[in-house]
């Protein structure tokens, strides 16, 4: 996304008339520059301002990128956390791996945010998972949110050793989680 707009990309993005985003600029509502040709240009962090000021919905365009990868060798615990993901992150692509191989692969296609992780399962686990993450120069930013069924201060320690940000015991509490994933995107 382009870091200056004109008035016909707004129009567009936001379904109004080019005249109505002329109007916003010259009522001082919309901050705006000029070109040496006389084109109006709005930087992409003030049209945030003006819709947040205005309550207008943010346009897909203007989101950041984000990803988050559910990695459970349990599809139905992978599945509900995707759903829960998804449901509090509408704008996040969310995706799902049942097994510590697919999620490698998954984690060096996709770049994501967020990986959470399970720390048992078969082959693959989540520990070494973890590890494998942290250890790509293009994934060492995502934030790996363990999570076990198991916990133990032990397990906590070595996951946490090898790079997870935190580990969440299962059943998971929802608003703990939500609260790590939101810091998690918003980086």
């Amino acid at each position: 996304m382009k870091k200056a707009l004109s008035t016909l990309d707004i129009s567009r993005m936001l379904g109004v008339a080019v005249a109505s985003v002329a109007k916003w600029i010259d009522e001082n509502q919309l901050n705006a520059g000029k070109t040496p040709g006389g084109h109006r240009r709005v930087q992409v962090e003030d049209l945030l301002i003006f819709l947040k000021r205005q309550n207008l919905p943010i346009p897909p365009e203007l989101l950041p990128e984000c990803r988050v990868l559910v990695v459970d060798d349990e599809e139905s615990v992978s599945g509900w956390v995707a759903d829960e993901v998804k449901a509090e992150f509408p704008a996040c692509e969310v995706y799902q791996a049942n097994d510590g191989f697919a999620a490698g692969e998954l984690v060096a296609s996709l770049k994501p945010a967020a990986v959470i992780l399970d720390l048992r399962m078969p082959g693959l686990d989540g520990y070494e998972v973890c590890k494998r993450i942290k250890s790509r120069k293009d994934a060492q930013a995502t934030v790996v949110i363990a999570m076990t069924g198991q916990p133990s201060p032990k397990a906590e320690k070595r996951i946490l050793e090898c790079g997870a940000k935190v580990c969440l015991s299962k059943p998971l509490d929802r608003e703990m989680l939500m609260k790590e994933v939101a810091l998690a995107v918003k980086r």
